[in-house]
């Protein structure tokens, strides 16, 4: 089974923004960057992209110190938009699966 990892995101705010939320950061959990991105793609006004993304930290400790309060964050280990604190709201983002791999194993 695919394990998800914790993704913190810093979006370029230089040409406007289309982000609702205070500071140009997301907390994701998810599968990889592009699952990631399409859950906080998710968050936007209808027809509304994503700003141009200025670094991506993959499998971010909480333990660091972040630019937002630690008291803002959502559940981390959910797979979902942890910062803004959107899962508290919805849970657990079950809606799309990782691709399955259909490969066989070796030695059948």
């Amino acid at each position: 089974m695919p394990m998800v990892r914790r993704f913190w995101i810093e979006f370029d705010r230089s040409r406007g923004s289309v982000l609702w939320w205070t500071g140009p950061y997301a907390g994701v959990t998810g599968f990889d960057e592009q699952d990631c991105l399409a859950m906080v793609a998710d968050l936007l006004a209808d027809g509304a992209e994503l700003p141009p993304v200025r670094r991506i930290i993959v499998d971010v400790s909480l333990a660091e110190e972040l630019p937002v309060n630690p008291l803002a964050l959502g559940v981390p280990v959910w797979r979902g938009v942890w910062y803004p604190p959107v899962n508290l709201r919805t849970g657990p983002n079950l809606a799309r699966r990782p691709p399955r791999n259909h490969a066989t194993p070796a030695g059948r």
